[in-house]
């Protein structure tokens, strides 16, 4: 809640967004609402043009919040659902190429995605021209 203010910013230009609740408690799962409220008004488009997840974490505990009602709930908000589990790894390389594949179906995404400077310096090196060397 003390960071609340700083995470506008990471929605713009996002592409992906990865929500996660804990499966164990319940209290996660009903304030989904409020974060997809977030997403909806900080990201592209309302929030329609960018790929989200909704992630069920602590699989490998005992669960309380049943797996098909969150699927229901994720895709009653045109979101992907899937399970994990951050302790035992279980679910966590499928979660990060489940969103890079709909992020690479989606060409809209990639359109505003620019290179950062330092990256097109390396790849265009302009050749140094000053008599006094490099230094």
């Amino acid at each position: 809640e003390r960071f609340r203010t700083l995470t506008n910013s990471y929605y713009r230009g996002a592409q992906g967004i990865v929500v996660v609740f804990d499966v164990t408690r319940p209290k996660t799962f009903e304030n989904l609402g409020s974060w997809l409220g977030e997403i909806n008004q900080f990201s592209l488009g309302g929030g329609r043009d960018v790929v989200k997840v909704l992630v069920g974490n602590k699989i490998d505990q005992p669960v309380k919040v049943e797996p098909q009602k969150a699927e229901a709930w994720a895709q009653g908000q045109g979101m992907i659902y899937m399970s994990a589990s951050a302790k035992t790894k279980q679910g966590i390389k499928d979660l990060f190429y489940e969103v890079i594949a709909k992020i690479l179906e989606k060409p809209e995404l990639l359109v505003n995605t620019k290179p950062n400077s330092r990256a097109s310096d390396i790849s265009n090196p302009t050749p140094n021209t000053s008599s006094k060397g490099c230094c």
